[in-house]
């Protein structure tokens, strides 16, 4: 996989897009817990000894964790790197004083607004504006 650096302009460009799609992999998450939970209730309430009995609906489940895989995969392909679905935490790969970093984002957030080092997390963000100013 080639790297690919994002600029601030570029990755906010891309911000609309990123947010329909963190906002998917959240509603496929909880499709997907449902469902599981659905199928392991059901389980519990009438055993049998059919392995196949709820080969339709496990299958279903796979799909749809296969189909948010490949979502992610091609954002991963891109060098934008999701750290959490829930809070939709994005990093994009970026390059600040000639070393690798990331800039930060998460849904809410207007824009861009934050940048870390590859080894540094969320709880190590600093503002952009430090960085430019």
């Amino acid at each position: 996989m080639d790297k690919r650096y994002y600029s601030i302009s570029e990755a906010n460009s891309l911000l609309p897009q990123i947010s329909k799609t963190m906002e998917a992999l959240k509603r496929a998450r909880e499709d997907i817990a449902i469902r599981r939970l659905y199928i392991d209730r059901k389980k519990r309430e009438q055993p049998s000894s059919d392995p196949d009995r709820f080969f339709t609906e496990e299958t279903e489940i796979e799909f749809a964790v296969m189909a948010a895989r490949q979502q992610i995969d091609h954002l991963l392909s891109q060098s934008i790197e999701i750290k959490d679905i829930d809070t939709g935490l994005v990093d994009f790969l970026t390059v600040v004083n000639g070393e690798e970093a990331y800039l930060c984002w998460r849904s809410g957030e207007p824009e861009i607004l934050y940048w870390h080092g590859i080894a540094d997390g969320y709880n190590h963000r600093k503002l952009l504006d430090e960085l430019q100013g």
